[in-house]
């Protein structure tokens, strides 16, 4: 069990980043306009993050009369391989995009705005939705969100391979990567698409069903890819807000699952670790040392802008269209 669990950090680390966000500071592109029309802001997924070529490969459209802008944030997860831990992105990306939602609300207090994201974009999406909700200066009625693939799905039970679930609901924590799980979104409508196959939102329990965990890992880039489809009213990326009043949507798998149901109840290891002093303490400690190794702090001990150079350097490199 103890293998199985180590394994799970470094899986997640891997799934969540696949396709959401790599760098940290977060550079939200307001728009300057009088404009109080509904407001979509779109956030797309890892290594795309600064550029939202996710929509753009989609022709993603909204409804007539509609604006849609794009969240444009740096994506990072490892520290020392990407400038930024995860959760550094998350701290910053976050609350710059419910900001971007407040300074909307104010300049337009009777407008309804709806929030977008797929993958690690769906994961910035949603926890600022959590943002605002708490405060309610964004009356909730005013505000919803469509989120594909999102890493921090709520846990349920499924007939097909037991109790899945997002696997920031499912990984225990790990280096720079916390996992806090379900959201309270405190009745705000969210929308939630996940293919029933795809680890990133849908991550069976790795230590009562090893099996269906190890398929899920076999079809990661197949299943977290299947948002789109020759039928534009069924590709989720393309038109997202024709699927606002789905709720919690589980799609067909991408090809026939071959594993069965989990083999015996237990725990998520999230649950099991989590409240683990030891582990936490372990994972803390770790987190602090990879966040030495960030380039920007590294730049920044020897009295450089670290900032500045390392997210200038990241967002030319997506930009021209490194990764993909």
């Amino acid at each position: 069990m103890k293998r199985a669990c180590l394994a799970l950090s470094a899986v997640a680390l891997t799934a969540t980043g696949l396709a959401a966000a790599d760098v940290a500071a977060a550079e939200p592109v307001q728009t300057a306009s009088a404009d109080c029309s509904h407001l979509y802001v779109l956030t797309d997924g890892r290594g795309r993050g600064l550029t939202g070529k996710t929509w753009d490969d989609a022709g993603t459209t909204v409804p007539a009369g509609a604006q849609m802008d794009k969240f444009r944030y740096d994506d990072g997860i490892v520290p020392g391989v990407h400038p930024h831990s995860l959760d550094e992105t998350r701290r910053v990306a976050a609350p710059a995009l419910a900001q971007k939602v407040l300074d909307f609300h104010r300049a337009c207090p009777g407008s309804p705005v709806t929030l977008v994201g797929y993958s690690f974009g769906a994961l910035i999406s949603g926890d600022a939705v959590e943002l605002l909700a708490a405060k309610n200066e964004v009356p909730h009625e005013l505000l919803n969100a469509v989120l594909i693939a999102d890493p921090r799905r709520h846990v349920a039970d499924t007939a097909s391979q037991g109790p899945s679930g997002g696997i920031m609901s499912v990984a225990p924590d790990g280096p720079g990567m916390h996992t806090p799980g379900p959201r309270d979104f405190r009745g705000v409508k969210v929308a939630s698409i996940c293919r029933e196959d795809d680890l990133v939102c849908n991550a069976a329990n790795p230590i009562s069903n090893a099996q269906a965990f190890t398929g899920e890992m076999q079809r990661l880039p197949t299943a977290h890819g299947a948002y789109g489809d020759a039928d534009p009213n069924r590709n989720y990326w393309a038109r997202p807000a024709n699927f606002a009043d789905v709720g919690d949507l589980v799609l067909p798998p991408s090809a026939p699952i071959t594993w069965g149901p989990a083999a015996f109840p237990a725990p998520m290891p999230r649950e099991l670790l989590n409240d683990n002093e030891v582990y936490k303490g372990a994972m803390d400690g770790l987190t602090q040392s990879g966040d030495a190794l960030a380039w920007a702090n590294v730049l920044n001990t020897f009295g450089l802008p670290g900032d500045e150079i390392v997210h200038g350097f990241w967002k030319a490199l997506q930009e021209a269209g490194a990764g993909y």
